[in-house]
C-alpha cells in the first residue's frame, strides 16, 4: 500500500471514529446537540488557551473582562458561571502573572474593579484569533440564513435559562447545595 493510500484509510478511520451514529431521540434534544457542540469547542478552548500559557477558565476570565469596564468579581463569577471564590482565585492568579490588574472602585469601597493589562489584551487577542478560526470552520458548513439565526438564537436561549437556573430562586438555592455537597464529598474521599 503507498503512503497516499494509507494516508487516506487512516483519515476515514478517525472520520468513523469522530462521527458515530447517536439515537434518534437524543439527536432530537437540545440539550444533547448544545452538550456535543459545548464540548467540541471546550476541547479546542482548552488546546488553544493552552498554548498561550493560559487555562480555558483563564480564557473565559479574560475574555468577560475584555470591555474594560471594569468588573467586579461579582460581576465575573456570574459571566463566567462560577463561584465568587472560583473566580476571585483566577483573578489573583491573572493578577500575579500580569495579565490584569485590580483597582479600587471609585464608587465603593470593597469592590474592586479588573480590567486587562496589555500582556493580558496581548493574550487574549492571540486566543480569540485562533478561536475564530475554529468557529469559522464551524459556520462554514452553514448557508447564509442559518448563520444569521444561530448566535442570536443561542444567545436568547442562555438568557432564557438565566445562568441555569430559570430565575427561579429556590432553584437557584437547591442547584448550590447540590453543587457544595458533591465538592465535600469529592473533598473528604480524596
Amino acid at each position: 500500500m503507498d503512503l497516499d493510500a494509507a494516508g487516506a484509510r487512516s483519515r476515514s478511520d478517525s472520520m468513523r471514529r469522530h462521527h458515530a451514529s447517536a439515537p434518534p431521540e437524543a439527536v432530537g434534544r437540545l440539550e444533547w446537540v448544545v452538550q456535543r457542540v459545548s464540548r467540541a469547542l471546550q476541547r479546542a478552548v482548552d488546546l488553544v488557551a493552552g498554548d498561550h500559557g493560559i487555562t480555558a477558565a483563564e480564557y473565559h476570565l479574560l475574555l468577560a473582562v475584555s470591555d474594560d469596564l471594569g468588573r467586579s468579581n461579582a460581576e465575573i463569577a456570574r459571566l463566567t458561571f462560577v463561584t465568587p471564590q472560583s473566580a476571585n482565585l483566577v483573578l489573583a492568579e491573572l493578577e500575579r502573572r500580569g495579565l490584569l490588574e485590580r483597582r479600587d472602585d471609585p464608587n465603593h469601597g470593597r469592590i474592586r474593579q479588573a480590567r486587562l493589562t496589555p500582556a493580558g489584551r496581548e493574550t487574549l487577542d492571540g486566543c480569540v484569533r485562533e478561536i475564530a478560526a475554529i468557529e469559522e470552520r464551524v459556520l462554514s458548513t452553514l448557508d447564509d440564513e442559518q448563520r444569521r439565526i444561530l448566535l442570536p438564537a443561542l444567545w436568547r436561549s442562555a438568557e432564557t435559562l438565566a445562568g441555569g437556573y430559570f430565575g427561579d430562586d429556590g432553584e437557584e438555592a437547591r442547584a448550590e447545595a447540590l453543587r457544595r455537597s458533591r465538592h465535600t464529598t469529592r473533598t473528604t474521599s480524596s
